[in-house]
C-alpha cells in the first residue's frame, strides 16, 4: 500500500479550527492587554505557562501513543478510553491538591496564589475531551471543534467579567467554565461514535485484527512520550517562568506578547503534525521506501512554507506588534524578541517530521533522550543571556536551543533510520 500524504481535508478542518481557537484565544489576550498595565499582565503569562506543563503532565503521554493504536485498529479505542481517562484523572487530582497546597503552605503568593490553584480545578476536566480518540479516527472536525468551543466561552468571560486588572481573580474560574464546556461536547461526539464502533467490531469490518497491548505496556512506552511532551512545554515556556525572577515585571510582558505571536504559528505546526501522524503510524510499520517518499514531501511542504512565513513576520515584527498591541507592548526589546523566536518556527516543522517519525517507529526513549540534552541547554543558556541581554536574551536562548536539539533529533532518527529493516 503507498504511503500518502493525508487528508487536506482534514488538514484543513484542523487549521480552520485551530486557527478560530487561537484567533479567540488571541483576541481575549488583547483585551487583557488593553486593560492592564504591564506589571498586571505579566502574572497571567506566568500562570498560563505553569497550567500548560500542568497539562501535558496531567497527559502522560498517553493521547499520542492512543492515536497511534486507534490509527491502526480503530476499534481499539472502545477498550482504551476507560483506563487512558482513569490514569489522566488520578494525576489531575494529584495536581490540583498540591497546587492548593503550594497556597496554603506559603510557596506561592501575591497574584499567582489567586491564579493557580483554581486554573489546577481546570485539570479534572482536560482528560474528557479525548481529542486522541478522534485524532485516531480520523475525525478532525471533533479534535477541533471542543477547541473552538472552549475558547469562545473564554472570550465571552473575559470580555464580560474582567474589564480591569483589579478583576483578574474571576480569570481562572473562566476557564474551568470553558474546559467544563468543551468536555460536555466532546463526550457527546464519542458517545454518538461508540455504537457504530461496536457495531463495526463486531462483524469484522476493519482488517485484521491486532492484539492490543497490555496496560502496563501501554504505560511502558507512553512514559517516555510523556515526558517529551512536558520538556517540549518546558523548553516553550521556560523563559517565561525563569525571566519573572531574572527581569523586571515590565520585561516579561515585553517577552510575553512576542512569545504570543510565536505560539500562534506554532499551533498551526502542531495541526499539522496532529493531521500527519495518524498516516505516518501506518507508514511506519510499512515499506521503508513508502514512509521515506512521505517524510520527503511532507518535509517540503511544511518546512519550506515555515521557513519563508518566518522571513516575512521578521521584518514586519514592528508593524505586526504596533497594530497588535498597545504602544507601550510594541518597544525595542519586544520587537527584538519576535525577531528571534519567529524563526524558532521553521525548526520546530523540520524537528517535527523527526520526532513524529521516531515515536511512530516506537523510538520513544531514544527521543526522549534528545529532548532532555535541549531542555538542559535550554536552561543553562536563559540566566546567563537574560541577565545580559534582558527579555530578548531568553529568546536568543530558545532559539539555539532548538537548533542544537533539531540537529540532535535528526541524528536520532538517522541512527533508528539505519537501524530499521527495509
Amino acid at each position: 500500500m503507498v504511503a500518502r500524504l493525508p487528508s487536506w481535508r482534514g488538514l484543513t478542518v484542523l487549521l480552520g479550527g485551530e486557527g478560530t481557537q487561537r484567533g479567540l484565544s488571541f483576541v481575549a489576550i488583547w483585551l487583557l492587554t488593553q486593560r492592564m498595565t504591564r506589571e498586571q499582565y505579566a502574572p497571567v503569562e506566568v500562570a498560563l505557562a505553569a497550567l500548560m506543563f500542568a497539562a501535558l503532565v496531567v497527559e502522560l503521554g498517553l493521547p499520542l501513543l492512543g492515536a497511534r493504536e486507534v490509527a491502526r485498529q480503530p476499534t481499539h479505542a472502545l477498550s482504551l478510553v476507560r483506563p487512558v481517562v482513569g490514569l489522566q484523572l488520578v494525576t489531575a487530582l494529584v495536581l490540583a491538591g498540591l497546587a492548593f497546597v503550594a497556597r496554603a503552605a506559603g510557596w506561592i503568593d501575591g497574584v499567582l496564589a489567586q491564579l493557580l490553584p483554581v486554573y489546577a480545578l481546570s485539570l479534572l476536566l482536560l482528560p474528557w475531551l479525548v481529542p486522541w480518540l478522534f485524532q485516531g479516527l480520523g475525525a478532525m472536525a471533533w479534535v477541533a471543534a471542543p477547541g473552538v468551543l472552549r475558547q469562545g466561552l473564554f472570550l465571552a468571560g473575559v470580555a464580560v467579567w474582567v474589564t480591569d486588572g483589579e478583576r483578574i481573580a474571576r480569570l481562572p474560574w473562566i476557564e474551568v467554565a470553558a474546559v467544563g464546556g468543551a468536555a460536555a461536547l466532546a463526550q457527546l461526539a464519542w458517545r454518538k461514535r461508540t455504537a457504530a464502533l461496536r457495531a463495526v467490531g463486531a462483524i469484522g469490518a476493519i482488517g485484521e485484527p491486532r492484539a492490543l497491548p497490555s496496560r502496563s505496556a501501554l504505560l511502558r512506552e507512553a512514559a517516555p512520550m510523556g515526558l517529551s511532551q512536558f520538556l517540549w512545554a518546558l523548553r516553550m515556556f521556560l523563559a517565561t517562568l525563569l525571566l519573572w525572577n531574572l527581569v523586571e515585571r515590565p520585561a516579561v510582558a515585553d517577552y510575553g506578547v512576542a512569545h504570543r505571536v510565536m505560539m500562534i504559528l506554532q499551533a498551526v505546526i502542531t495541526m499539522y503534525f496532529t493531521n500527519l501522524y495518524p498516516t505516518l503510524s501506518r507508514a511506519a510499520v510499512g515499506p521503508r521506501p513508502e514512509l521515506a517518499r512521505l517524510l520527503v514531501r511532507s518535509l517540503s511542504i511544511a518546512t519550506g512554507g515555515a521557513l519563508l512565513l518566518a522571513g516575512g513576520i521578521a521584518v514586519a515584527a514592528p508593524w505586526l506588534l504596533h497594530t497588535l498591541f498597545r504602544a507601550e507592548f510594541a518597544n525595542a526589546q519586544s520587537i527584538r524578541c519576535l525577531r528571534l523566536l519567529i524563526f524558532v518556527i521553521p525548526l520546530l516543522a523540520l524537528r517535527g517530521h523527526f520526532r513524529m517519525t521516531l515515536l511512530s517507529m516506537g523510538r520513544g526513549r531514544l527521543e526522549l533522550m534528545v529532548s532532555i540534552g535541549g531542555t538542559l541547554l535550554l536552561a543553562a543558556l536563559i540566566p546567563s543571556l537574560a541577565r545580559a541581554q534582558g527579555a530578548s536574551g531568553a529568546a536568543l536562548s530558545l532559539l539555539i536551543a532548538e537548533a542544537a536539539g533539531t540537529a540532535a533529533t535528526a541524528i536520532a532518527f538517522s541512527m533508528a533510520w539505519r537501524e530499521r529493516r527495509a
